[in-house]
């Protein structure tokens, strides 16, 4: 009687618990038991975007400057163009220059695309830009990156040629480092 009990016990513990578990898919097909709450937070990260931009503080504090060009890049791509090998050149040996300079490279998209989209295009770009300097001899520590997407347009025409100058990556400097530009 008592075994049986205990059979009837365990037997409505596992239906009660039954109720927190539920089937995950895996990536071969096959399903996994798994809780229902790891379940619904595993659905929610995958849903979220996976790029959060954030500016370094103080982002106000940096400006450009004429010494330094605005890098630009084709539709939809994040790779530096052999055409503007020169003016990489140009903007490093400024900053080698000038290396009590903090560096910030802010990374534009045209506005075709989503919002989500266009932030990481603009990181992608920020980062390019940053890989070209470093490879030419600028510290990587002074370089912070900023993302703005399409959210801070140099021209808001909607036409391809103001598309294309939208489609850039552009170095600022601390405005209040000790020798100004």
């Amino acid at each position: 009687m008592k075994r049986l009990l205990s059979m009837i016990a365990l037997a409505s513990v596992l239906i009660v618990l039954s109720g927190f578990i539920a089937l995950m898919p895996t990536a071969d097909g096959a399903a996994r038991p798994v809780a229902r709450l790891q379940a619904a937070m595993t659905r929610a990260a995958d849903t979220q975007p996976r790029f959060t931009p954030k500016a370094p503080d103080g982002v106000d504090e940096f400006v450009a400057v004429p010494e330094l060009k605005p890098v630009q890049f084709a539709f939809d791509k994040a790779n530096v163009r052999a055409a503007d090998a020169r003016a990489l050149d140009a903007d490093a040996a400024w900053l080698k220059h000038h290396p009590e300079y903090a560096i910030l490279i802010a990374g534009h998209a045209d506005p075709r695309g989503s919002d989500r989209y266009n932030l990481a295009l603009g990181e992608r770009r920020a980062r390019a830009l940053r890989d070209e300097l470093v490879a030419r001899g600028v510290r990587d520590d002074r370089i912070a990156l900023v993302s703005y997407g399409e959210g801070l347009p140099a021209c808001r025409a909607q036409i391809e040629p103001c598309w294309a100058t939208n489609r850039s990556a552009v170095i600022l400097v601390r405005r209040d480092s000790p020798q100004r530009p």
